[in-house]
């Protein structure tokens, strides 16, 4: 009776672990649907905007742009990195407490260096409005910037950078073999490790944000998508980074020519 009442109950654990954070990403994606949602209906005159100028930004506008770029992070990187806790939450069955690595500590670094790219894209929106790159809806404005962008995400998919990165993001059970260690400060560094690899194969799709209209949740979810499927298809990711790429590429060279 004992060995099935521990397969249950690591069973029960992996459920509860699935569920929050299928219950943080489906409230990440809520809320980013309200704020399109609230954004469309109310008139311009009671909407917050971003300022044009840089000089015109008060803390309360980076911390609601901030704010903004934080919730999209949760959203398009939570389930990114389930499988990855999934994964660390199955290989600690059987271990005692001393051997395990310790999840919520992991969740922390990863999520900590995707929030610091949060405040990067931050600064950058600042810059799109002070050059008026992008109009007050967060869209963008300039069609040479729009395609430059998409351009840059394209090549980006064909370098050596992007293909170890995805590499490394592909290989879950060796990255955790190699670099797992126990305790706090183990999952700490573990998702800290993983993080700036997830940042290196994510970044340039995450900027395309800028060219297809900063809070558009249809094209967040595209991108999501994308970035899920490059990664966890199995025996397809070479064709589909490279179709990426060159979708990216085409899309941009289009605007550049129209």
């Amino acid at each position: 009776m004992g060995l099935p009442a521990r397969l249950s109950r690591s069973a029960i654990q992996g459920l509860l672990i699935a569920a929050g954070l299928g219950a943080a990403t489906i409230a990440a994606w809520w809320a980013l649907y309200r704020q399109q949602s609230v954004m469309d209906a109310l008139p311009m005159d009671r909407m917050w905007m971003p300022p044009t100028g840089t000089w015109r930004w008060s803390l309360t506008d980076f911390a609601l742009t901030a704010s903004m770029w934080w919730i999209m992070m949760l959203a398009m990187m939570l389930p990114v990195v389930t499988p990855m806790a999934l994964l660390i939450a199955r290989t600690d069955r059987g271990r005692s407490s001393e051997a395990r690595i310790r999840l919520p500590a992991f969740l922390l670094g990863y999520l900590v260096l995707w929030l610091g790219f949060g405040l990067v894209a931050t600064l950058l929106q600042w810059q799109f409005h002070r050059f008026e790159w992008l109009t007050p809806m967060m869209n963008s404005r300039v069609s040479a910037v729009s395609a430059a962008i998409l351009i840059a995400a394209g090549c980006y998919q064909f370098t050596p950078w992007k293909i170890a990165c995805l590499n490394h993001c592909r290989a879950p059970l060796g990255f955790l073999l190699a670099h797992g260690r126990p305790g706090w400060v183990g999952g700490l560094h573990l998702g800290l490790h993983h993080g700036f690899y997830c940042i290196g194969c994510c970044w340039a799709e995450m900027l395309v944000m800028f060219a297809v209209g900063v809070m558009n949740v249809l094209w967040m979810a595209l991108i999501t998508l994308a970035i899920l499927s490059e990664r966890y298809l199995p025996g397809a990711h070479a064709k589909i980074r490279k179709a990426i790429g060159v979708g990216l590429i085409a899309w941009g060279g289009t605007i550049a020519l129209i």
